[in-house]
């Protein structure tokens, strides 16, 4: 996890993140260090036989959005759990594997079941396991968020004072988080780290189809060109033969519905990565696959 110095934006906790799978458990929260720094934070996390694994988002819907790996154990008799941050799935800080700091923590009487709000103090370490930095994790069960969501959001469709615009626009914030989606932005480059040798990139709209239209590059190549999307997932492979392979996506247009927004989901055989633009006509964001250790 990359620790930078940036003022918490107060309303990604006013955006519910709703778990599809029955055997995942979803926390959301937010990392404080020990200079009072505070960064959102949630985990989705599985165990079976006191074996967890799962993954980390940091910065939620930030500069510095980052996706990492979890490994952990739970013992079942003294009701605790462990997991540390083991590698970076993808960021959208500017740092190579070497320059982030994972978390190392322990839930002590913990409960999936039960436990609601979490408190604990937590270690970091670098990928060579020297120290880094040490905070407090303050986590609560997205069940928990979700539920206080729906009723805000039950109360802002109902109300004749809030403008119907505005409605739309909270409705499709939902929509998106739903889909655990991150945003690319104009001039924004999401690096995927990859072991895989092949990944497939599959772009569909998502929602109403509105004309939007995309080219995607590859090392400069065009592999996908002025493409209308629809609700047909069209499916691009790329070979990873290079220790950085870049893809650049630019928007030809932006649709009936402004901006152009289409979704791009990549899977590599370990992970499934969905991302939706959010670009105007001639922007352009990238993604670059680099070489895992």
């Amino acid at each position: 996890m990359k620790f930078k110095k940036y003022f918490l934006q107060l309303s990604l906790f006013l955006l519910p993140i709703i778990s599809w799978s029955q055997n995942a458990y979803e926390y959301m929260g937010l990392v404080m260090l020990n200079d009072s720094t505070t960064i959102t934070y949630k985990i989705s996390i599985t165990e079976k036989n006191g074996s967890v694994k799962g993954y980390s988002l940091t910065d939620l819907g930030g500069e510095h959005e980052t996706r990492s790996n979890i490994l952990g154990e739970y013992d079942h008799v003294n009701n605790e759990l462990n997991f540390r941050e083991t590698s970076i799935i993808y960021t959208k800080s500017p740092v190579t594997q070497d320059d982030f700091c994972f978390i190392n923590t322990t839930f002590k009487k913990f409960s999936f079941e039960k436990s609601n709000k979490i408190k604990a103090n937590f270690v970091g370490l670098f990928s060579d396991n020297t120290r880094c930095i040490d905070g407090q994790l303050f986590l609560n069960s997205v069940e928990k968020i979700e539920a206080r969501m729906d009723k805000m959001v039950t109360k802002i469709n109902k109300s004749n004072k809030i403008a119907d615009s505005t409605k739309v626009k909270i409705n499709a914030l939902r929509l998106m988080d739903s889909l655990n989606l991150n945003i690319l932005k104009k001039d924004q480059t999401l690096s995927v780290f990859s072991k895989s040798k092949k990944v497939s990139i599959r772009v569909y709209d998502g929602g109403k189809e509105d004309g939007d239209k995309i080219t995607i590059y590859a090392n400069k190549k065009v592999v996908l060109n002025n493409y209308e999307a629809n609700k047909e997932k069209r499916i691009i492979y790329l070979n990873l033969f290079d220790d950085k392979t870049s893809i650049v996506i630019k928007a030809e247009n932006e649709g009936k519905i402004t901006p152009n927004t289409v979704i791009v989901e990549i899977e590599d055989g370990n992970n499934n990565i969905k991302a939706l633009s959010n670009l105007k006509q001639g922007e352009t964001t990238q993604i670059d696959f680099l070489k895992a250790q």
